[in-house]
């Protein structure tokens, strides 16, 4: 089957346009954020793109129309990279004044070319200023709080493409021109708007989830979407910023922090060996029993499935080794209770920020481990054995 250039272009702008709708009615409804902000922009400038490109393939010699979607299509690339540097706090000054200098050059240089250079004006700048937009997002999207999504591999994968194509997409057109057979067959108007659909909508999608996700640190790096289970339990992106805010305070005031890991790691065992309902009774009332015997103004955060950690501000006349060993003790006997096949092994780990450095995520890493380590060997850091 043949398409030509303007059924694909059409099924191109109608994807595009689709997809822009609905994330512009989710950025509605969502009242979002700046990130989400501009990631909108960057679907409404591919729209406007696909408009300007269907106009000058309707109308002959319309070579502004060019111009304009070639500006377009590269301020679609540039606002997603705006975008994913928004999400991880970046101050926007310098990547606006680039993206703008890049837009306007992109144009003036198609309006050079003029009507005599035909769909093709101002191609090579088009190429060449898209692909360093994705590289700038792809890399972008592999530092700070959007690196550390999941899903912003996807994204980084999308843009990563689009930077490649375009790069050989640039040597491909000019050395061998627009009418060879290796252009027309790889990288030529219908191979371009077959990728573009494919991209856009993954774009749309990994943009969503990013921007959807409740944990997901936005603007300012300060601030936060806190979410708690059930149990009251912070996640661990929630635990992270408060921890973080936490710590600076903290030394601010000439006070010690201690962040104490508590882990149940048999529960997977238990799982295999009882069934999951009985491992989940367990995992429930771990929680609860360290909401329950955590100091009142402590944070309770999750490390990960089997593991929590307690946070919290100490002075010189804290005794901290006695709370862990008190809530070690009051653990063991809240799971011996429940009166279920097996009892679990908990072991606690302990971390100072006088001690171990100043960093959050650094002292739940290293309390985690010694709590890790204390459920293997039933060495507790406050000198008694497993019970």
């Amino acid at each position: 089957m043949v398409f030509d250039v303007l059924s694909l272009q059409a099924a191109s702008s109608l994807v595009i346009l689709v997809s822009a709708v609905i994330y512009l009615l989710d950025t509605l409804m969502l009242r979002d954020a700046l990130p989400g902000r501009l990631w909108a922009t960057a679907f409404l400038a591919g729209v406007f793109s696909a408009v300007c490109y269907l106009v000058s393939i309707a109308v002959p010699g319309a070579f502004v129309a060019i111009a304009l979607g070639n500006g377009a299509f590269v301020g679609a690339t540039s606002f997603i990279w705006l975008g994913s540097a928004a999400f991880n706090g970046r101050r926007l000054r310098v990547p606006v004044i680039v993206t703008s200098v890049g837009l306007v050059v992109v144009v003036l240089l198609a309006l050079l070319d003029g009507p005599a250079a035909g769909d093709w004006a101002g191609a090579v700048p088009l190429f060449l200023a898209n692909a360093l937009f994705a590289v700038l997002g792809a890399i972008e999207t592999r530092r700070g709080a959007i690196g550390r999504r999941w899903s912003a591999a996807a994204l980084t994968t999308v843009l990563t493409i689009e930077a490649v194509w375009f790069s050989v997409r640039t040597v491909v057109f000019i050395v061998q021109g627009p009418e060879s057979p290796v252009f027309l067959t790889y990288f030529g108007t219908s191979v371009s708007a077959f990728l573009t659909m494919s991209l856009v909508v993954a774009a749309v999608v990994v943009t969503s989830v990013l921007r959807t996700n409740e944990s997901a640190l936005r603007g300012n790096p300060e601030t936060r979407h806190l979410v708690v289970d059930r149990s009251g339990v912070l996640l661990r992106e929630s635990f992270g910023a408060v921890l973080t805010i936490l710590v600076a305070r903290a030394r601010a005031a000439g006070e010690d922090l201690c962040v104490i890991g508590i882990r149940v790691d048999d529960l997977r065992r238990v799982a295999t060996a009882f069934g999951p309902e009985e491992a989940e009774e367990m995992a429930q009332a771990f929680r609860a029993s360290v909401r329950r015997h955590a100091p009142t103004m402590a944070l309770v955060g999750e490390t990960d499935a089997t593991g929590l950690s307690v946070a919290f501000s100490t002075s010189l006349t804290t005794d901290y080794r006695r709370l862990v060993r008190v809530l070690h003790e009051r653990l063991v006997a809240d799971l011996s209770d429940l009166a279920t096949s097996v009892v679990p092994v908990v072991g606690i780990g302990m971390a100072l920020a006088s001690v171990d450095g100043a960093d959050g995520p650094t002292l739940v890493d290293r309390a985690d481990a010694d709590a890790s380590r204390a459920a293997t060997t039933g060495d507790q850091p406050f000198g008694m054995p497993t019970e």
